[in-house]
């Protein structure tokens, strides 16, 4: 009998150490459970989110103020665009100069917000434990959004390029037109030295429109028209050239180079543009190769600033803890509405 009494009191021993031990574990189990950074202990990332809070509210303004410029700079390359295609070139280098001074600045000022969210407080490998996923998402969001401006300084630079070769362009081509017709004029009146001498004037427009165009090509930009255009006046004024050579040599007769020459003008002449209107082809497609793109990338990051604006703002709802997708709707720009050609 007192063995069995001393086997039941050990047993009764064993059973309550193994219920100690079990309360104790499912007690730890419940503390690991309950991590820091997580809402059954909001208490542990209190003071990390009170600290990253003033930084976070200046982010927010500071991103606020960086998206209205840069709807601002797509007001000014919408303008520039306007500007190109109704070839007022006045207003085409004011808002390519005050575009260049504005992308300048934000993509200045996107680095300085950048910076200052890499030292908000608590920032670094224990941020996950100091930090709510909340403060976590609203830095994340704000950091995309600064992301966002990379590359507008490049776009507007190319657009502000392509802005000034095609403005450069139009006026080379326009002069080689005057220069050209005067040329003409001079040599109907049977003045060929003086009638060469333009003309060389003219053909040197055409050897720097060329030069132009070739730089065009090398970023991508289609240059057919722009080449036809300069090819056929090019073609016509060595035709011309010729001619007037011609005439000089046969000293009054009809020689057989004479006669080729009057037949290769009449020929050239044919193949000439008849009004202006390919000039507005060629700024058209300049503006298709480059500038609609600059300013469609503009908006895109425009559309990306907002989202981010409010989301930070709490506009479009609270904000949640996993990451949001970049916005991915791409917003469109309304055509460019093209002049009427005007006559020869």
């Amino acid at each position: 009998m007192r063995r069995v009494l001393i086997r039941a009191a050990l047993t009764t021993v064993w059973l309550l150490l193994a219920a100690v031990i079990a309360v104790g574990g499912a007690g730890l189990v419940t503390a690991l459970a309950n991590q820091p950074g997580t809402l059954s202990r909001a208490e542990l990332t209190d003071a990390g989110d009170r600290a990253a809070a003033p930084g976070l509210e200046a982010a927010l303004r500071d991103v606020t103020a960086l998206t209205g410029d840069v709807d601002r700079l797509g007001e000014l390359g919408r303008g520039a665009l306007a500007a190109l295609v109704s070839s007022d070139f006045k207003v085409l280098d004011s808002a390519v100069a005050d575009g260049q001074t504005l992308a300048h600045s934000i993509e200045q000022r996107s680095g300085q917000i950048r910076e200052q969210l890499g030292l908000l407080p608590g920032t670094g490998d224990l941020e996950r434990l100091t930090w709510s996923p909340e403060t976590l998402h609203r830095r994340d969001v704000a950091r995309r959004a600064v992301d966002a401006t990379g590359g507008l300084e490049i776009a507007w630079i190319r657009l502000a390029a392509g802005a000034t070769v095609a403005n450069r362009l139009s006026v080379l081509l326009t002069d080689h037109d005057r220069i050209a017709g005067q040329a003409a004029a001079t040599g109907r009146k049977l003045q060929f030295a003086a009638a060469l001498k333009t003309l060389a004037q003219a053909e040197d427009k055409l050897t720097q429109a060329k030069a132009l165009r070739d730089s065009l090509a090398g970023t991508g930009i289609d240059v057919t028209t722009l080449t036809q255009w300069i090819d056929r006046n090019s073609e016509y004024d060595a035709a011309l050239e010729h001619l007037y050579k011609a005439t000089v040599a046969a000293k009054g007769r009809i020689t057989k180079e004479l006669r080729q020459a009057a037949i290769d003008e009449r020929k050239a002449h044919e193949l000439l543009p008849s009004n202006t209107s390919g000039l507005v082809i060629i700024l058209a497609e300049i503006g298709r190769g480059g500038l609609n793109q600059a300013v469609i990338g503009i908006e895109q990051t425009k559309a990306k600033l907002q989202a981010a604006v409010d989301e930070l703002s709490g506009t479009n709802g609270e904000a949640e803890a996993a990451p949001s997708q970049d916005p991915s709707d791409e917003p469109s720009v309304a055509p460019s509405v093209a002049p009427s050609a005007s006559g020869s």
